[in-house]
C-alpha cells in the first residue's frame, strides 16, 4: 500500500515527504510491538491460554493463520538501522606503516598496498568556508592533510568473477590500472580480487570528484579533488537500490583501507561519502551529476555510519536543485539526505522571512562568489592569493 499510494504522487518532494511520514508510523509500531519480534510469539501464559481455549495440539496453524504484520521492503528500507546498531564513533584505531619493500606496504591492521601504479600529482591546496561565519569568505587552510573521503566506482568494463576467466580478469584489472595511473584519477583502486592499489600519492591531489561540495560541522569544502582523498572501487553504478557488484575481498580491503586512511588524518566518519553525494553541475545548478555509489554503497559494511542520511551541503548550504533523472539514479535511502536537506531550507527560509525560491536565490550566488575565489577560476589575478601563508588566511573579493 505504501508504494503504491508513492507512486501516485508525482512532486518527487511531497513523495519524500510521505516517505519519511511513513517512516516515523513504522518506527512507532515498531516502538509498540517490538521489531521485528512479536511479544505473542514470545510470550508463554500467551501460548497457554490460547492452547487451553482452542486445544490445539501444535502451535504450527496458529502460525499460518496469523502471520505477523508485513511492510514492504521499499519502505522498510526507509527505516535507518534496522537490524543494526546504532553507530558510535569512538577512538579511531592507531594504525601505522610496518614494512614498504618489493611494491607492497604493510600495515599494522592487516592492510597490504601495491606501488607499482603509484605516482605523483600537483600538491595538495585548499580552501574551505566556515559555515559558522557566514559574512566569511573563503579560507586557505594552512593544515594541507585530506578532510575526508571520497567512495566512487571505476565504471570499467567488468567480467564474471570466476576462476575459469581469471586471464580475462587480469587483463582488464591491469588496462584499468594503467589508465587512472596515467588520469591521476584516484588515491586508491581496489580491483575485482581485493588487492590495493596506491596511484596518487596521499599528499597530492587526485582528478576524482570535478565539482563538488560537502560540508562538516565547520567548514563547507568546494571542489573536493584537493580536499578529500579518493577510493575506488572496480566496478559499475547499479541504479537505485539494486546491489552493486562488488566481492567479499573488496569490501574488506575497503574497511581496513579505510580504518587507516581515518586514523592516519584523523577523518571523521561523517566525511566519508559517495561521489554521487557530492557532485554537482554548477551551470544549471543541478545535483547528481556524476551517480556513482547513488543508493547502494555498503557504508556499514566499511564500517560507518549510513550517510545516506546526512543533508547534501549543495542543496542546504549552496541552493542547488534536482530533476527526475537524479530521482531515478539514487536508492531510497539516499533520499532521506535530500529531505533532510529540504526540512533546513524550509526553516531557513522561515526565520529570514523569505520564500524558499528566494533564499535558494541567494544561496546561489554566495556559492558563485566562493566558487569565483578559488585558484583554479581565478587565475588573471595571479593564481593564490595567500601562497606563502603559513596559518590559514581568508581570500577576500
Amino acid at each position: 500500500m505504501i508504494d503504491a499510494r508513492a507512486s501516485k504522487i508525482e512532486d518527487p518532494v511531497a513523495k519524500l515527504r510521505f516517505l519519511k511520514n511513513t517512516e516515523k508510523r513504522v518506527g512507532q509500531v515498531e516502538t509498540v510491538l517490538g521489531r521485528p519480534q512479536y511479544w505473542w510469539l514470545r510470550n508463554k501464559k500467551f501460548w497457554l491460554a490460547l492452547g487451553c481455549l482452542l486445544m490445539i495440539p501444535t502451535l504450527s496453524l496458529f502460525r499460518s493463520s496469523a502471520p505477523p504484520i508485513s511492510v514492504s521492503d521499499g519502505a522498510m528500507n526507509l527505516v535507518a538501522g534496522r537490524g543494526s546498531k546504532p553507530f558510535r564513533e569512538g577512538p579511531l584505531e592507531k594504525v601505522w606503516l610496518i614494512d614498504s619493500k618489493n611494491g607492497v606496504e604493510t600495515w599494522s591492521n592487516g592492510l597490504h598496498i601495491e606501488t607499482r601504479f603509484s605516482t605523483t600529482n600537483r600538491p595538495r591546496d585548499y580552501f574551505a568556508w566556515n559555515r559558522n561565519q557566514p559574512t566569511s569568505s573563503l579560507v586557505q587552510l594552512a593544515d594541507k592533510q585530506a578532510a575526508g573521503i571520497v567512495f566512487h566506482t571505476t565504471e570499467s568494463t567488468l567480467e564474471e568473477l570466476e576462476e575459469q576467466k581469471m586471464r580475462r580478469l587480469k587483463l582488464l584489472g591491469e588496462s584499468l590500472l594503467q589508465y587512472v595511473s596515467k588520469e591521476k584519477a584516484y588515491h586508491y583502486v581496489i580491483d575485482r580480487f581485493g588487492r590495493v592499489f596506491r596511484i596518487v600519492k596521499e599528499t597530492d591531489a587526485a582528478n576524482h570528484a570535478g565539482k563538488s561540495t560537502w560540508a562538516d560541522d565547520k567548514w563547507a569544502y568546494i571542489g573536493l579533488n584537493d580536499s578529500f582523498l579518493a577510493v575506488s572501487f572496480e566496478t559499475q553504478t547499479r541504479p537505485g537500490d539494486e546491489a552493486p557488484i562488488i566481492s567479499q575481498a573488496q569490501i574488506d580491503s575497503g574497511r581496513t583501507l579505510t580504518r587507516m586512511l581515518r586514523s592516519r588524518y584523523n577523518i571523521p566518519a561523517a566525511n566519508c561519502v559517495t561521489h554521487a553525494q557530492v557532485s554537482i553541475n554548477p551551470s544549471n545548478f543541478q545535483i547528481g551529476y556524476h551517480t556513482d555509489w547513488a543508493g547502494n554503497f555498503p557504508f556499514e559494511a566499511m564500517g560507518l555510519p549510513d550517510n545516506y542520511l546526512q543533508p547534501l551541503a549543495s542543496l542546504n548550504l549552496f541552493g542547488f536543485n534536482y530533476d527526475g533523472t537524479f530521482f531515478a539514479a539514487t536508492g531510497a535511502r539516499m533520499w532521506k539526505g535530500v529531505v533532510s536537506s529540504e526540512d533546513l531550507l524550509r526553516e531557513q527560509a522561515r526565520e529570514n522571512s523569505i520564500s524558499v525560491a528566494q533564499l535558494r536565490t541567494q544561496l546561489r550566488n554566495h556559492y558563485r562568489r566562493l566558487s569565483a575565489l578559488l585558484p583554479e577560476n581565478n587565475r588573471s589575478s595571479g593564481g593564490n592569493p595567500n601562497s606563502n601563508s603559513s596559518t590559514a588566511q581568508e581570500v577576500n573579493p
